[in-house]
Protein backbone atom coordinates (compact mmCIF):
# COMPACT_ATOMS: atom_id res chain seq x y z
CA UNK A 1 0.00 0.00 0.00
CA UNK A 2 1.63 4.21 -0.67
CA UNK A 3 2.00 5.91 1.66
CA UNK A 4 2.00 9.25 0.10
CA UNK A 5 4.30 12.19 0.79
CA UNK A 6 1.22 14.51 0.88
CA UNK A 7 -2.61 14.33 0.84
CA UNK A 8 -3.76 12.41 -2.21
CA UNK A 9 -6.38 13.73 -4.29
CA UNK A 10 -8.89 10.73 -3.79
CA UNK A 11 -9.14 7.17 -1.71
CA UNK A 12 -11.45 4.07 -2.08
CA UNK A 13 -14.01 4.29 1.33
CA UNK A 14 -12.66 0.95 2.70
CA UNK A 15 -9.23 1.58 2.11
CA UNK A 16 -6.97 2.73 4.99
CA UNK A 17 -5.40 6.07 4.25
CA UNK A 18 -2.06 6.95 4.49
CA UNK A 19 0.21 9.51 4.08
CA UNK A 20 3.03 11.93 5.63
CA UNK A 21 3.50 15.36 5.92
CA UNK A 22 6.06 17.77 6.62
CA UNK A 23 5.93 21.46 7.97
CA UNK A 24 8.76 23.48 8.03
CA UNK A 25 6.93 25.33 10.89
CA UNK A 26 5.09 23.01 12.82
CA UNK A 27 8.17 20.31 13.06
CA UNK A 28 7.24 16.83 14.99
CA UNK A 29 7.49 16.55 18.25
CA UNK A 30 7.06 20.36 18.96
CA UNK A 31 3.73 20.10 17.37
CA UNK A 32 1.06 17.95 16.77
CA UNK A 33 -1.23 17.95 13.13
CA UNK A 34 -4.64 16.90 13.15
CA UNK A 35 -6.25 16.01 9.43
CA UNK A 36 -10.25 17.33 9.06
CA UNK A 37 -12.60 16.80 5.81
CA UNK A 38 -16.17 17.60 5.72
CA UNK A 39 -18.64 17.67 3.06
CA UNK A 40 -22.46 17.94 3.45
CA UNK A 41 -22.68 14.20 3.63
CA UNK A 42 -20.27 13.85 6.73
CA UNK A 43 -16.93 14.75 8.18
CA UNK A 44 -13.74 13.10 9.44
CA UNK A 45 -10.71 13.57 11.54
CA UNK A 46 -6.92 11.98 12.03
CA UNK A 47 -4.60 13.06 14.46
CA UNK A 48 -0.77 12.14 12.98
CA UNK A 49 1.77 10.76 14.56
CA UNK A 50 5.49 11.53 14.78
CA UNK A 51 7.77 10.13 12.13
CA UNK A 52 11.07 12.13 12.71
CA UNK A 53 10.17 16.33 12.44
CA UNK A 54 7.66 15.19 9.95
CA UNK A 55 3.52 13.69 10.57
CA UNK A 56 2.50 10.60 9.36
CA UNK A 57 -1.08 9.74 8.99
CA UNK A 58 -3.08 6.37 9.13
CA UNK A 59 -6.70 6.59 8.58
CA UNK A 60 -7.74 2.96 8.90
CA UNK A 61 -10.27 0.87 6.90
CA UNK A 62 -12.79 0.90 9.63
CA UNK A 63 -12.90 5.13 9.64
CA UNK A 64 -13.17 5.50 5.63
CA UNK A 65 -15.61 2.54 5.31
CA UNK A 66 -18.23 4.27 6.26
CA UNK A 67 -17.58 7.52 4.63
CA UNK A 68 -20.26 8.84 1.83
CA UNK A 69 -18.55 9.05 -1.36
CA UNK A 70 -18.06 13.07 -2.87
CA UNK A 71 -15.89 15.24 -2.30
CA UNK A 72 -14.76 16.56 1.29
CA UNK A 73 -12.61 19.89 1.66
CA UNK A 74 -9.82 19.19 3.96
CA UNK A 75 -7.17 21.40 6.09
CA UNK A 76 -4.69 20.82 8.75
CA UNK A 77 -4.63 22.21 12.44
CA UNK A 78 -1.64 21.72 14.08
CA UNK A 79 -0.91 22.46 18.30
CA UNK A 80 1.53 22.70 20.45
CA UNK A 81 -0.56 22.22 23.51
CA UNK A 82 -0.82 26.01 23.83
CA UNK A 83 -1.42 27.72 20.38
CA UNK A 84 -3.79 26.01 17.57
CA UNK A 85 -3.67 27.36 14.51
CA UNK A 86 -4.97 26.68 11.06
CA UNK A 87 -1.77 25.46 9.14
CA UNK A 88 -1.91 28.09 6.03
CA UNK A 89 -1.56 26.86 2.34
CA UNK A 90 -2.53 23.23 3.87
CA UNK A 91 -5.62 22.47 2.67
CA UNK A 92 -7.80 21.37 -0.28
CA UNK A 93 -10.15 18.77 -1.94
CA UNK A 94 -9.71 15.55 -1.67
CA UNK A 95 -12.51 12.61 -3.46
CA UNK A 96 -13.80 9.39 -1.56
CA UNK A 97 -14.80 7.18 -4.23
CA UNK A 98 -17.31 3.93 -3.82
CA UNK A 99 -16.31 0.99 -1.65
CA UNK A 100 -16.30 -2.26 -3.18
CA UNK A 101 -17.51 -3.51 -0.48
CA UNK A 102 -20.25 -1.87 0.66
CA UNK A 103 -23.60 -3.81 -0.66
CA UNK A 104 -25.95 -3.23 -2.86
CA UNK A 105 -25.72 -2.23 -6.79
CA UNK A 106 -24.12 1.02 -7.76
CA UNK A 107 -23.93 2.35 -11.69
CA UNK A 108 -20.68 3.28 -11.88
CA UNK A 109 -21.01 4.36 -15.50
CA UNK A 110 -20.27 8.85 -15.99
CA UNK A 111 -23.13 11.19 -16.45
CA UNK A 112 -21.95 11.09 -20.09
CA UNK A 113 -22.10 7.54 -20.24
CA UNK A 114 -25.48 7.56 -19.16
CA UNK A 115 -26.67 10.28 -21.44
CA UNK A 116 -24.88 8.53 -24.34
CA UNK A 117 -26.89 5.46 -23.56
CA UNK A 118 -30.06 7.30 -23.10
CA UNK A 119 -29.54 8.97 -26.59
CA UNK A 120 -28.89 5.48 -28.24
CA UNK A 121 -31.91 4.21 -26.67
CA UNK A 122 -33.99 6.66 -28.28
CA UNK A 123 -32.33 6.70 -31.20
CA UNK A 124 -33.09 2.93 -31.52
CA UNK A 125 -36.52 3.23 -30.15
CA UNK A 126 -35.95 1.44 -26.80
CA UNK A 127 -35.53 4.12 -24.14
CA UNK A 128 -36.81 3.45 -20.84
CA UNK A 129 -39.16 6.40 -19.32
CA UNK A 130 -36.13 7.24 -17.39
CA UNK A 131 -33.91 7.67 -20.06
CA UNK A 132 -36.10 9.86 -21.98
CA UNK A 133 -37.15 12.20 -18.93
CA UNK A 134 -33.15 13.20 -19.01
CA UNK A 135 -31.66 16.41 -20.29
CA UNK A 136 -29.49 17.71 -22.00
CA UNK A 137 -28.82 21.51 -22.04
CA UNK A 138 -32.24 21.79 -20.20
CA UNK A 139 -33.75 19.82 -22.59
CA UNK A 140 -35.51 16.82 -22.44
CA UNK A 141 -34.46 13.78 -24.44
CA UNK A 142 -37.68 12.75 -25.80
CA UNK A 143 -37.95 16.63 -27.05
CA UNK A 144 -34.91 17.34 -28.99
CA UNK A 145 -35.00 16.83 -32.68
CA UNK A 146 -33.13 14.01 -34.77
CA UNK A 147 -30.52 16.18 -36.17
CA UNK A 148 -29.37 17.35 -32.46
CA UNK A 149 -29.97 14.04 -30.82
CA UNK A 150 -27.65 12.66 -33.91
CA UNK A 151 -24.78 15.85 -32.70
CA UNK A 152 -25.19 15.01 -29.28
CA UNK A 153 -24.61 11.29 -29.76
CA UNK A 154 -20.73 12.26 -31.51
CA UNK A 155 -20.22 14.60 -28.80
CA UNK A 156 -20.94 12.06 -26.15
CA UNK A 157 -19.29 9.19 -27.56
CA UNK A 158 -15.69 11.11 -27.91
CA UNK A 159 -16.62 12.21 -24.44
CA UNK A 160 -17.07 8.76 -23.56
CA UNK A 161 -14.06 7.55 -25.24
CA UNK A 162 -11.99 9.82 -23.47
CA UNK A 163 -13.31 8.70 -19.87
CA UNK A 164 -13.06 5.27 -20.58
CA UNK A 165 -9.99 4.48 -23.03
CA UNK A 166 -8.09 7.67 -22.99
CA UNK A 167 -7.96 10.77 -25.71
CA UNK A 168 -6.63 8.18 -28.46
CA UNK A 169 -10.17 5.69 -28.67
CA UNK A 170 -12.40 5.70 -31.18
CA UNK A 171 -11.84 9.43 -32.83
CA UNK A 172 -9.17 8.85 -35.78
CA UNK A 173 -6.11 9.87 -33.79
CA UNK A 174 -2.87 7.81 -33.65
CA UNK A 175 -0.40 7.76 -31.04
CA UNK A 176 3.61 7.25 -32.06
CA UNK A 177 6.31 6.40 -29.59
CA UNK A 178 9.76 5.90 -30.24
CA UNK A 179 11.76 3.80 -27.71
CA UNK A 180 15.38 4.89 -27.30
CA UNK A 181 17.44 2.12 -24.66
CA UNK A 182 19.80 3.82 -22.66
Amino acid sequence: MAVFEIVPTSFVAGDTLRFTISVADYPAPTWDLTFYAESGAGSFSQASVDDGTSHSFTIPASTTAGIATGRYFWRIRATDGTIVETVADLEGWIEAHVNPAAPGNRDMSSQARKLLDAVQATLENRATDGQLAMSIAGRSISRIPLKELLEWEQQLKAQVAVEEGGVNVGIGRNLYVRYSPP
